[in-house]
């Protein structure tokens, strides 16, 4: 499963209904992580008529640029929360995990991590939906063929 950044109605990460007005609880969280020792990413509010975001999770309180990389006090791995988002949100539509876009030298379009190998790849980004989820917050896992005899292999 690839890496997910996701944004959610609480710190479980189970729903991403948001209530509209304002609200600091929507919590951010990295979710399926193998090992990693940073983010890249921004959070979007252009299809969320009359929201304005005050505040992201960041790691560095020095940013001066939006988005700002989250970097991780050495490798970690599994669902980590990020922090907190503190917004007032309008009555319809969905806040998102973006790409960093020009960030600051270089165009990156999708969300990214940097393993504990110091490689980058993408990441998917998820929605919080204004008012009702439409559907799954998370992507759904991909699934491969595979035989019983290798699967019974993996428990010897």
């Amino acid at each position: 499963m690839a890496d997910h950044i996701g944004i959610y109605s609480d710190a479980t990460g189970s729903t991403c209904t948001l209530t509209p007005g304002f609200s600091s609880t929507a919590t951010v969280i990295h979710k399926f992580n193998a090992g990693a020792t940073s983010l890249l990413f921004g959070i979007s509010a252009a299809n969320a008529p009359g929201t304005i975001i005050f505040s992201a999770p960041t790691s560095n309180v020095l940013c001066v640029v939006d988005p700002c990389p989250y970097v991780y006090n050495g490798c970690q791995s599994g669902s980590i929360i990020l922090g907190t988002i503190t917004a007032l949100y309008g009555s319809t539509g969905y806040i998102e995990v973006v790409g960093a876009g020009n960030y600051p030298t270089g165009n990156y379009p999708v969300p990214l991590v940097v393993d504990c190998n110091q490689q980058s790849h993408a990441a998917t980004g998820g929605r919080a939906y204004i008012g009702t989820a439409p559907g799954p917050c998370d992507p759904p896992l991909p699934t491969e063929p595979s035989t019983w005899g290798s699967v019974k292999s993996l428990y010897r």
